[in-house]
């Protein structure tokens, strides 16, 4: 396909299909070159999508709800989730009582009043393995910690978060799984989520799982479905995208020559190192848009239904916005990265996310001071696993001094 319309400049089309491994271990090789010949190309891939590959498209595509539209979905290709995600899946007006309802719970101060829960379950992560002088972190951290910490946000019992880890990774997989798995795993996943809905309703406790289910807008009850939704976003949210974030956190500080050097003598740049990994590795690569109305961009003629790929992992390394983008600098100040999205649908769970990989930072570093990389290799040596629209480790096996039990 071209975009010949007019007005429009001829650009190739794109091959991208980022559920290719070859893909997802050079993506943001690929990312750079499909930025730098077509930054607004269409790639035939999952039914058709365009791809914004510089950070200004990525950024305004963002904010503009009017032009490009949450309402006919978030992913490529579609979940096959019988209801919204709430409220990513909505437009305004009816997008806002819906954040506003959930954004309390998820600020910076509350946040901040789950901090010990959290170091604690970090800790305890961390004295399973500490005596052992080896271990996978994405294993024994990173896909740990958030299944965790996202049950503590919602106060889910303990015997509940164990099922939303199996669930919600078995949801993410792979987009290459095959229609009728993703089915299969959406549907296992909504039935679990509906059966504590359920049982909040019936029973209602002081839990935020209990009063966002049984909150009203407008005075009216929120319906099934829209319930539903919500609660997913919360726990899919909060779930795969900071397994990933971690896990691309600690092997950049075990594999960058000395930073862990840098940070064990000055903590106070361990927040910028989070950021700056959040930066150049985002679990989240890409989310979609829908067109609105025939519009050109960029030299491209954009027709109403078609799909737009935000690519916030070629937005993050955009040379026209982050000098030597693909160099992991924890001095860049500001760093404007777009991992977390922009506008009226950026994560409501930022600080969540921060906090953890802060947390996990702080204590592996006060912990394990010395761990490294059991294969000093670079980053073509890990094998990168995605979930659709995420990206991270599949696995970081390391090496450190045992610490006595």
């Amino acid at each position: 396909m071209t975009t010949d319309a007019p007005g429009s400049v001829r650009c190739p089309a794109i091959d991208y299909d980022f559920a290719d491994p070859t893909v997802q271990s050079h993506l943001h090789e690929t990312l750079a070159a499909i930025r730098q010949h077509c930054p607004v190309g269409w790639s035939d891939q999952y039914g058709g999508f365009w791809l914004l590959a510089t950070y200004d498209d990525v950024l305004e595509v963002a904010r503009d709800h009017e032009r490009y539209t949450t309402t006919a979905g978030i992913m490529i290709p579609p979940t096959g989730a019988s209801m919204p995600v709430v409220p990513a899946e909505l437009d305004p007006p009816e997008h806002t009582p819906y954040r506003k309802l959930v954004m309390p719970f998820f600020t910076a101060p509350a946040v901040a009043a789950m901090e010990p829960q959290l170091r604690e379950i970090v800790r305890d992560c961390i004295a399973a393995f500490s005596a052992d002088g080896h271990t996978d972190l994405v294993q024994s951290v990173a896909e740990i910690v958030p299944s965790l910490a996202i049950g503590l946000a919602l106060g889910l019992p303990r015997e509940d978060w164990s099922v939303a880890r199996r669930l919600t990774g078995n949801f993410l997989s792979t987009a290459k799984v095959g229609i009728e798995a993703k089915r299969a795993a959406a549907k296992e996943l909504e039935d679990w989520l509906e059966e504590l809905i359920r049982s909040r309703r019936a029973n209602p406790t002081d839990d935020t799982l209990s009063k966002l289910v049984n909150a009203r807008i407008d005075g009216a009850e929120i319906p099934p479905q829209i319930a539903l939704g919500m609660v997913q976003l919360t726990v899919l949210a909060g779930h795969e995208t900071t397994v990933h974030g971690i896990g691309s956190m600690l092997y950049r500080v075990a594999a960058e020559p000395g930073l862990k050097d840098r940070l064990l003598s000055d903590a106070a740049l361990m927040k910028a190192t989070v950021h700056e990994s959040l930066r150049i590795d985002p679990p989240i690569i890409h989310m979609a848009r829908t067109v609105v109305d025939d519009h050109d961009r960029a030299g491209a003629w954009l027709h109403r239904g078609d799909k737009v790929m935000l690519n916030f992992g070629a937005a993050n390394r955009d040379p026209a916005k982050f000098s030597e983008p693909f160099s992991f600098n924890i001095d860049r100040t500001p760093n404007p990265h777009l991992t977390f999205g922009s506008g009226r649908h950026r994560c409501l769970g930022e600080h969540l996310a921060v906090t953890e990989m802060l947390i996990v930072l702080e204590e592996i570093l006060a912990t394990i001071p010395d761990y490294r990389l059991s294969d000093e290799g670079g980053p073509a040596d890990i094998e990168w696993r995605g979930g659709g629209n995420t990206r991270g480790p599949a696995q970081l096996e390391v090496v450190f001094t045992p610490v006595p039990r």
